[in-house]
């Protein structure tokens, strides 16, 4: 009796632990900058090289050879960003010019016609969360495949095809190697901390918030809450039991997924104990556009979903039946009318 004692004891605390470990990643700002550039060109000259930058998938910037200009997509940037500090950029994707064309004489140089087009892109993405840098990769891809990736915390490039092995040696080289992480530390985090610090890159919209209850085939209750259509990212869900917050069952979470429209999702579920009717749940939400936590009552009864097949499918029906009757009396009038 005892050891069942402690053991729960030992399993709430866990539980607990995890609940706050759910709570912060929940809680967390979250950003991401990814730069992409496609070059073309062929083992003589480069064509054409473009690049944009995207925070948090808006669009903020672009670069092109052709006028070597960089382009705010975003007005208040050019506020944020300072005129030297622009420079500076505009010095790095013109210097890159010149490595990218070397980097595809290298990689084109098998190739027994010199005047053919190639493509070449390189994709550099940081992600920070609380302001902190959370990841930071960058990936070579050369005619649509990818050849070579790195993660900086692993801090080793990865071969993905061995055939251009000889690459290796040069991406290890110091100049490389000191150019890469200066670029992804200056102009990919410290970037994004500049922008997000001090606006946000699209309106906020407050969350959709539903809030359902079912029975699982084993009899369990299962209590949902779901949000979605929110920006910024940051966003808590949490379960409270007649006003009173703790480890009521198995929660089990989504994570903060994005929609299409740049908008973002979360769905929160419980499973309670079977001891548990139930009663006196709430979903409670934290937003930025919430000014106050926003509370959603749970359904005392399971919420009941309507086959959307079945709804059509007696839409359909009831089109036909009076389609019909329509073309009937059209043929009644018709025939009294001959008589």
């Amino acid at each position: 009796m005892v050891c069942q004692r402690k053991w729960r004891l030992l399993s709430s605390g866990w539980l607990f632990i995890l609940g706050l470990v759910a709570l912060r990643e929940t809680r967390a700002v979250h950003h991401r900058h990814v730069g992409q550039f496609t070059a073309v060109g062929t083992y003589y000259s480069l064509l054409e090289l473009r690049g944009i930058s995207i925070m948090d998938d808006i669009e903020v910037g672009s670069y092109n050879s052709a006028d070597q200009q960089i382009t705010v997509k975003i007005p208040w940037i050019s506020q944020v960003i300072e005129a030297d500090y622009t420079n500076q950029i505009h010095h790095i994707l013109v210097a890159h010019e010149q490595n990218t064309h070397w980097l595809m004489q290298f990689l084109s140089n098998n190739d027994t016609n010199h005047n053919r087009n190639h493509t070449a892109q390189l994709l550099a993405e940081c992600e920070i969360d609380n302001d902190i840098k959370i990841k930071s990769r960058i990936h070579l891809i050369w005619e649509g495949e990818e050849y070579y990736r790195i993660d900086e915390e692993v801090g080793q490039w990865e071969n993905l095809k061995p055939e251009v092995k000889k690459l290796q040696y040069i991406l290890d080289s110091p100049f490389w190697t000191n150019l890469r992480k200066n670029y992804m530390n200056e102009y990919c985090v410290n970037l994004l901390r500049k922008i997000v610090g001090y606006s946000s890159l699209r309106d906020n919209v407050p969350p959709e918030v539903t809030v359902s209850r079912h029975v699982n085939p084993e009899g369990r209750i299962i209590l949902s809450c779901t949000a979605t259509g929110f920006y910024p990212r940051s966003i808590l869900l949490q379960w409270k039991k007649n006003g009173e917050l703790g480890v009521w069952g198995k929660e089990t979470s989504s994570g903060i997924l994005p929609n299409m429209d740049s908008t973002f999702y979360l769905r929160l579920t419980l499973e309670l104990p079977p001891e548990d009717s139930g009663t006196g749940f709430t979903c409670v939400v934290e937003h930025t556009e919430l000014k106050t936590p926003a509370v959603y009552p749970v359904p005392e009864k399971p919420t009941l979903k309507k086959p959307p097949v079945l709804t059509v499918s007696i839409v359909l029906a009831v089109i036909l039946v009076m389609s019909c009757a329509g073309a009937f009396i059209a043929w009644k009038k018709r025939k009294s009318c001959m008589q």
